[in-house]
């Protein structure tokens, strides 16, 4: 998902390469698509903040209630 949110802002619509994965020989991907190893570690480690906090949020919800919806999560 975030993939094609990524693809959405720098092209303005969903980059058809996303979708295609042959297990034996994948496609080349468009030029200029493809992201240094450091500007990608940097959007990992941003990634990985923004989803913490949600993910702490809801740890801490589950902690608290007991709810039986809540174990099936």
């Amino acid at each position: 998902m975030l993939a094609c949110l990524v693809s959405l802002v720098r092209e303005g619509h969903v980059n058809p390469w996303l979708f295609t994965n042959h297990p034996m020989m994948n496609p080349e991907p468009p030029p200029g698509y493809t992201w240094s190893l450091p500007l990608l570690y940097a959007v990992f480690v941003v990634t990985l903040v923004i989803l913490y906090f949600p993910c702490r949020w809801f740890a801490e919800l589950k902690a608290r209630k007991r709810s039986a919806w809540l174990s099936y999560l």
